[in-house]
């Protein structure tokens, strides 16, 4: 019955009829596929649970993408490093609600649903049906803590709706979207963000806009200096061919510019590391010890951005 309703869902996604509804599913296709199974690959029990929900498979193997393992285990580690400081961030702070933004389905959701925490995933109408039906197989707590809402960054009524569905300061979450975005889509989000943020308070945190640099890093930290550039472009690739499109990977990716980009749009940053502490990484029991060392001392830098209103 689970199989024949998940297909319907699909189906249902897949016929509604419009253009948009169409690149629509492949967003899903890229977003919520391909980011559960570097999460599932770190070993991250939620997100495994969500790859086997969906009962499809993955998109990428050894057999059908040169340099697998290499590429998997970067961008594995470069997913469960944004998806642990998340968490640690929200917790530390003690957020009680969150604000996950074109996050695909969003593992981490229903950790911080089943800590009691009020979550609203924001992402697109086929990405949300599935959630909506996912949500049902985790725990109890997470059934009523955790939404989703569908909605583009750049609806200003559609993403404001959705935040007033939370009382109280708001962690907004957003990785990993804002190198795919049109420069007019980039400033209407971020204008979006602010709004809510003065509304409700609270802050955005992203390491997006030291993504290129940060993903380099977090490939050199597994297999070397001189490999990183390799295996970013590789990966680049990879993403292109499922997103059917190029990546304006260059976009906001000098500090200074990024920092009046925010200005511009009403918003202050401060960076911080990525973990206040040593990590408690899934995908660690992967890795050599001095691939260990390298991560830690990586989750020490500076590459979460937490973002105010000004």
């Amino acid at each position: 019955m689970k199989k024949f309703l998940m297909t319907f869902l699909l189906i249902a996604a897949l016929t509604i009829s419009t253009t948009a509804r169409a690149a629509e599913f492949e967003m899903v296709e890229y977003s919520a596929q391909v980011k559960l199974q570097w999460l599932a690959a770190a070993g991250i029990p939620e997100a495994q649970n969500f790859l086997k929900l969906i009962g499809r498979p993955v998109f990428f193997t050894a057999d059908n993408l040169k340099d697998f393992n290499r590429i998997q285990m970067v961008n594995s580690l470069y997913q469960e490093l944004n998806y642990a400081a998340a968490i640690e961030f929200v917790r530390e702070k003690n957020y009680k609600n969150v604000f996950d933004l074109a996050c695909s389905l969003s593992p981490r959701a229903m950790i911080l649903g089943d800590e009691g925490r009020k979550v609203v995933v924001g992402e697109l109408q086929t990405v949300c049906l599935i959630g909506d039906w996912c949500i049902d197989e985790f725990g109890k707590k997470a059934k009523k803590n955790v939404s989703y809402d569908a909605f583009w960054l750049q609806d200003a009524q559609g993403m404001t709706a959705s935040a007033d569905k939370l009382k109280g300061e708001i962690c907004i979450i957003e990785q990993g979207v804002s190198i795919y975005l049109a420069k007019d889509i980039h400033a209407k989000a971020f204008e979006n963000l602010r709004d809510v943020l003065k509304k409700h308070g609270g802050c955005l945190i992203t390491s997006d806009f030291t993504q290129k640099k940060y993903f380099k890093d977090v490939a050199a930290a597994l297999y070397g200096a001189e490999n990183a550039e390799t295996l970013y472009a590789e990966t680049k690739a990879m993403y292109e061919k499922v997103f059917d499109d190029k990546i304006a990977d260059d976009a906001l990716q000098d500090e200074q510019e990024a920092i009046e980009f925010l200005k511009t749009h009403g918003l202050r940053v401060e960076k911080v590391p990525l973990f206040s502490s040593t990590p408690k990484l899934f995908i660690k029991d992967k890795l050599t010890p001095a691939q260990i060392q390298n991560v830690n001392e990586l989750a020490k830098k500076n590459y979460l951005w937490v973002i105010t209103a000004l």
